[in-house]
C-alpha cells in the first residue's frame, strides 16, 4: 500500500450514464479468447515450443498434404463441431460474477440493488469510467483482475495506464479489454470466479498449503495461524498453480495449514506429482483490508504479488525471518539467492515487517533504508521474539538411557548450518580419548551438497559413534532432544536458531553461536557460545559440555528459571498487528 503514485479520488454520488460496450462486443471478446486457446488445453507458444511438436513435424506435412488433395477433389468431410454451451455461456457467466463481485468496492456510493439492475456490458462501461475519472491504479488494478481473472503484475499495470493515457469511453474500454485478454488467454482464466476480501485479514499460506514438510519458516506459519482459527476470522490464501493469482484453499490444504498431522507429502520431489486441482477454487482478492505473509514467497507469483504490495488499497504486514540468501549468498543453495531477490522486490513496497529477532530487525531495517536511493520510503520494522516453549514427547516408556553420551545437532544439510565443524571438533574430541555418540539430525536441504553425508560414512568406517538421521517428526525429534547431554548449535548466520530454542523447550542444554540471534536466545541462560568460526573454541565448548557435570547441572538450572513467551503469546501479539483493530491503530 505504500507508493508515491496511487491516486485517490471521490467516487461518483451517482452513475455515469456511460455505455461503452455492447453486448456483441463482449461477445466477441469471449469468442476470441477460446479461438485463440482451449481453456484446459496448452497455449499455442506452449504447444509449438514442446518436443512433440518438432518431431512430428514430417507427419502433419504430409498429412496436410493428403486433406489438401481430398479438399481439391471435394471428398474432404468435416465431422460436426457442436458448439457446447459450457464454453463462451460458461466464460460470460465467471467474467460477469467477477465484476459484479467487484462492483460494490469501485462504485461504494451507487446502491446494490441498482448495481444489480445493471447488464453487464452497462456496468463494465460505468467500471471503466470510475477507473478513469479516478485515475487510481489501485483502481485499475482490480478492474484488470475482475475482467482478466488473473492478478497482474506491475508491467502489465503501468503498460495498460499508459495505453489509456489520452483516450477515452469507448476506446478505453475496449483497451482495457485487450491488455486483459492476453492475460486471459495465458493463463486459461476465463472460468475463474472471484471472492472479494473486505473485512478479514487475508493470510497467505502458500508452501505450507500445498506441502507437508515443516520447516522453520512452516513451522511458525502452522503454529501461529492454527491458534487463531476458531476464534479469529481470516481467509487462507495460496497462490495459482500458475502463480497468475490468489486462490481459495482446498479442505486437504486446510488441514496442513489448521490441523498438521506431520508429513504427509513424501513424494513432492518426484517429477511426476500431480498439480493439485483448483478447479472448485476462487480467486482471492484483499481489498482494503490486511494482507498478511508469514512466509517468504520466492520466484514464480512474486511478480503479482509486488504489484499487491505496491498498488492494492490493502495494508500489507509480513514476518522478516532474515536476508541470508543476500546478505551470505555464499552459505546458502546456488539457486536460492536469485530467488530471494524477487522477494526483496515484493517486501519493498510493504507496510511492515514484523522480526523474529532484534539481530533480523537490523537486517530489515538497513534494507528499508536502502530503499530511499530508489525513491521508496521504506517500511516499518517491529520485533517480535519467537517463543520457546514446551515439545510434546511421545507418550508411553521414558527413552532408555543412551551407554553412551549423546551430542545432537539439529540442521538442515547446507554450509550455513555448519555441522561440518561440529564433526571436526568431535574428531578432535574422539582422538583426544572422550567417548561419546554424536547425532546429526535435520532436513535433506541441499541435495548437491554431500560433504555431511559423506563426512559421516567415511567417520562410520573408523569405528566412530556418529549418525545422520533426516526427515523426522515432532515426537521423534523431542525424543532426541531428551536422550542428548547436549545439543549443538553453532550456525555462521541466523535469523533466529530455532534448533536452540527446541533443546531449551524440552531442558537440554545447547552449544551456540556467539553472536547473532543465538546469542540473543542464549543470553537468556541455559547455554554456552562458541566462535562457529574457531575449531578450537567449538572444541572447548564441546569438551567442557561432555567432561563438567557441574557445569551442566548448572545449565539445567538456569533453563528451569528462564522467562521465555510461548507460541500462544506470539500468536496474540501477532494477530493484535494483522487485526482491523491493529490496521486502524
Amino acid at each position: 500500500m505504500r507508493t508515491t503514485d496511487q491516486a485517490s479520488a471521490p467516487s461518483p454520488s451517482v452513475l455515469s450514464g456511460a455505455h461503452y460496450l455492447a453486448s456483441p462486443q463482449v461477445d466477441a471478446w469471449i469468442a476470441g479468447l477460446h479461438s485463440a486457446g482451449e481453456p484446459d488445453g496448452p497455449t499455442a507458444q506452449e504447444l509449438q515450443s514442446s518436443f512433440s511438436w518438432r518431431v512430428t513435424r514430417p507427419i502433419r506435412a504430409v498429412r496436410a498434404r493428403e486433406r489438401v488433395a481430398l479438399l481439391k477433389q471435394r471428398r474432404l468431410r468435416f465431422p460436426p463441431q457442436p458448439r457446447t454451451r459450457s464454453d463462451g455461456d460458461r466464460a460470460r457467466v465467471a467474467l460477469e460474477q467477477r465484476v459484479r463481485a467487484v462492483a460494490p468496492a469501485l462504485l461504494p456510493s451507487v446502491g446494490t440493488a441498482e448495481l444489480a439492475a445493471l447488464p453487464l456490458e452497462r456496468l463494465l462501461s460505468e467500471l471503466v469510467q470510475q477507473v478513469q475519472s479516478s485515475g487510481a491504479k489501485a483502481e485499475l488494478w482490480l478492474l484488470v483482475i475482475a475482467v482478466s481473472g488473473c492478478f497482474p503484475d506491475q508491467q502489465m499495470l503501468f503498460g495498460l495506464a499508459r495505453d489509456m493515457v489520452g483516450v477515452t469511453g469507448a476506446s478505453a474500454a475496449q483497451r482495457i479489454l485487450n491488455h486483459s485478454a492476453v492475460w486471459t488467454i495465458r493463463y486459461h482464466a476465463q472460468l475463474r470466479t472471484l471472492r472479494l476480501v473486505t473485512d478479514v485479514p487475508v493470510v497467505f499460506t502458500d508452501q505450507t498449503a500445498k506441502f507437508g514438510f515443516n520447516s522453520g519458516i512452516q513451522r511458525v506459519t502452522r503454529q501461529t495461524v492454527s491458534r487463531w482459527a476458531g476464534r479469529e476470522e481470516f481467509q487462507l490464501a495460496a497462490l495459482t498453480d500458475d502463480g497468475a493469482g490468489l486462490r481459495t484453499l482446498s479442505l486437504e490444504e486446510q488441514g496442513r495449514v489448521l490441523d498438521w498431522q506431520g508429513d504427509d507429502d513424501r513424494d513432492r520431489d518426484r517429477d511426476d506429482r500431480a498439480e493439485p486441482d483448483e478447479s472448485d477454487a476462487e480467486l482471492v482478492v484483499p481489498w482494503q483490508t490486511t494482507f498478511f505473509i508469514p512466509e517468504v514467497p520466492v520466484g514464480r507469483g512474486t511478480d503479482a504479488l509486488a504489484a499487491l504490495t505496491r498498488f492494492s488499497r490493502n495494508r500489507t504486514v509480513a514476518i522478516g525471518y532474515d536476508t541470508i540468501p543476500v546478505s551470505s549468498g555464499h552459505l546458502v543453495h546456488r539457486g536460492l539467492s536469485g530467488l530471494f531477490v524477487s522477494y526483496l522486490s515484493t517486501i519493498k513496497y510493504i507496510d511492515e515487517i514484523v522480526a523474529i529477532s532484534n539481530s533480523t530487525a537490523s537486517e530489515f531495517v538497513g534494507f528499508s533504508e536502502a530503499l530511499a536511493t530508489q525513491g521508496l520510503p521504506g517500511f516499518d520494522v517491529t520485533t517480535v521474539h519467537l517463543p520457546i516453549e514446551h515439545i510434546p514427547a511421545d507418550d508411553g516408556e521414558p527413552p532408555v538411557e543412551p551407554s553412551l553420551p549423546v551430542v545432537l545437532s539439529v540442521g538442515s544439510n547446507e554450509p550455513r548450518k555448519n555441522q561440518l565443524a561440529v564433526i571436526f571438533a568431535s574428531e578432535i574430541l574422539w582422538r583426544e580419548g572422550l567417548e561419546f555418540s554424536l547425532v546429526l539430525l535435520g532436513g535433506r536441504g541441499d541435495k548437491l551438497y554431500t560433504d555431511i553425508p559423506d563426512a559421516v560414512a567415511a567417520l562410520r568406517d573408523q569405528g566412530r559413534q556418529i549418525e545422520l538421521r533426516r526427515d523426522v517428526d515432532e515426537h521423534a525429534l523431542a525424543a532426541a532432544y531428551r536422550r542428548a547431554r547436549f545439543s549443538v548449535f553453532i550456525s555462521l548466520q541466523e535469523g533466529y536458531g530455532l534448533p536452540i530454542a527446541e533443546s531449551l523447550a524440552v531442558g537440554t542444554p545447547a552449544l551456540a553461536t556467539s553472536y547473532g540471534s543465538t546469542a540473543e536466545i542464549a543470553a537468556g541462560g541455559g547455554c554456552v557460545t562458541a566462535d562457529p568460526r574457531d575449531d578450537r573454541s567449538v572444541a572447548d565448548g564441546m569438551r567442557a559440555l561432555l567432561t563438567d557435570d557441574a557445569l551442566l547441572d548448572r545449565l539445567k538450572a538456569e533453563i528451569e528459571s528462564r522467562d521465555d513467551s510461548t507460541w500462544e503469546a506470539y500468536s496474540d501479539s501477532l494477530w493484535s498487528i494483522v487485526s482491523p483493530a491493529g490496521a486502524r491503530s
